[in-house]
């Protein structure tokens, strides 16, 4: 028998399915699967900084990924404004040292200094006070912890436009606006960028454009037949590379922002 929910701080006591709205990426759906592996690639990615470590998820949505870091990290918390998502979050992923927040990632009620590592996925984008956030994720941060933030590069999602594609997008940025947006809070910022791999890269040479793009606009009957049933569900987080070079080209950006270490006093060993 599933164990129940706790819906005590949540606005009502049952929630329905979660759905595809374009604003979240949710696994298992067939059509989304080229998404929810670029999101995952990231996710691969924080996982690989997580050990043993107290973790921050910032916007987990659906919490696929924040139980994916929590199979390495310590303790880890994914946090979220919209209560379906903690409801689905809580009834699927359990486990001793997961657990799911019902809170507005602006004001955590949460003590400075909390997480060793604090990360927040594909969210910035959709901010209306996005430095305001980001004084947030410092403030929980420890000394010498480390900060990871992901965003889509604003010259792929919305070429050729000053105002973002995608009606969820409050602010987009290209590879410089984005480390300058880092550095305005951490004087140590490591940036990499999520490129196309194998499938994906071979995909882009033949159709001479970008998956990421082509995917919005695939003829109905070429999706029907050979997109949906065949050539989305092949990709995985190997059709993906993350590099350091060529960041203008990159279909999204991985900022890491170093806190610096708390000063040891005079004496203290």
């Amino acid at each position: 028998m599933r164990e129940e929910v706790d819906t005590s701080d949540l606005p009502l006591d049952s929630y329905p399915e979660l759905i595809l709205t374009g604003e979240r990426t949710l696994p298992g759906v067939r059509e989304e699967n080229y998404w929810f592996q670029r999101h995952l690639v990231a996710y691969d990615y924080v996982l690989s900084l997580a050990e043993d470590k107290r973790v921050l998820d910032l916007g987990c949505g659906e919490g696929y990924g924040t139980c994916l870091l929590s199979s390495r990290a310590a303790q880890v918390a994914g946090v979220d404004l919209a209560p379906e998502a903690i409801y689905h979050a809580r009834g699927k992923y359990r486990r001793p040292n997961l657990r799911f927040l019902y809170s507005d990632i602006y004001d955590l009620d949460m003590e400075d200094d909390s997480f060793d590592l604090v990360c927040s996925l594909q969210v910035i984008e959709h901010l209306h006070e996005p430095a305001r956030f980001m004084r947030e994720a410092r403030r929980v941060l420890a000394p010498g912890g480390l900060c990871v933030i992901t965003t889509p590069n604003r010259l792929l999602i919305s070429p050729g436009r000053d105002e973002p594609v995608n009606p969820f997008h409050i602010i987009e940025y290209d590879s410089h606006q984005f480390f300058d947006f880092m550095r305005g809070f951490f004087d140590r910022v490591d940036m990499l960028g999520l490129f196309h791999a194998r499938l994906l890269r071979l995909h882009d040479l033949m159709s001479r454009r970008n998956f990421s793009r082509f995917c919005l606009e695939i003829p109905p009957l070429l999706d029907r037949f050979f997109y949906r049933p065949l050539f989305i569900p092949r990709i995985g987080t190997r059709d993906f590379a993350l590099r350091r070079q060529d960041l203008q080209d990159a279909l999204d950006f991985i900022a890491v922002g170093f806190k610096p270490a708390a000063m040891r006093e005079p004496g203290e060993s």
